[in-house]
């Protein structure tokens, strides 16, 4: 393997990890700075621009407590400035104890198909279709059991990430 399929391919993580942080922030600008302008995401319930989705996913992402992209395997197969790229996801979705279904984890097992493309060299997405696998939803626990110290996460910019 050449250097620069080396580096591509990290590129190409780089975004897959950036677009998992954009979307458990619900970052819009993060979300919008992983695609090509013209690209098309289809993740069933939503189907369009990143433009689009990136004002969708905070919307629909609003009514959990948080949400968690855990990225896994991921096959890059390079093809010139084009890459076909699988991931596999499992995405956590919790909703509020105050939810009418009550707390719970809605565990999402998927698999984003990606087709990425560099132009002016940078490798963003230009098409993503994400693939779902299974749905398990478990019960979550009324009370966060690691209170002080601990420092919780937060689904905007007043995440601890951003300070």
């Amino acid at each position: 393997m050449k250097a620069e399929d080396l580096v591509a391919k990290d590129e190409i993580r780089e975004v897959l990890a950036r677009l998992a942080r954009g979307t458990d922030r619900r970052d819009g600008a993060l979300i919008r700075s992983c695609y090509h302008t013209d690209a098309v995401d289809d993740h069933g319930a939503f189907r369009g621009s990143p433009a689009e989705f990136a004002e969708w996913v905070p919307k629909a992402l609003g009514i959990f407590a948080s949400t968690m992209h855990v990225l896994g395997n991921t096959a890059i197969a390079l093809d010139g400035d084009t890459a076909h790229v699988e991931s596999y996801c499992t995405a956590h979705h919790v909703y509020p104890p105050n939810d009418p279904g009550g707390a719970r984890d809605n565990i999402l097992g998927l698999r984003y198909v990606d087709r990425f493309e560099r132009r002016s060299g940078r490798w963003l997405i230009a098409k993503r279709l994400c693939v779902y696998d299974y749905s398990l939803c478990v019960p979550a626990g009324d009370a966060w059991p690691l209170d002080p110290p601990f420092v919780r996460g937060r689904p905007d910019r007043r995440d601890p990430s951003f300070s």
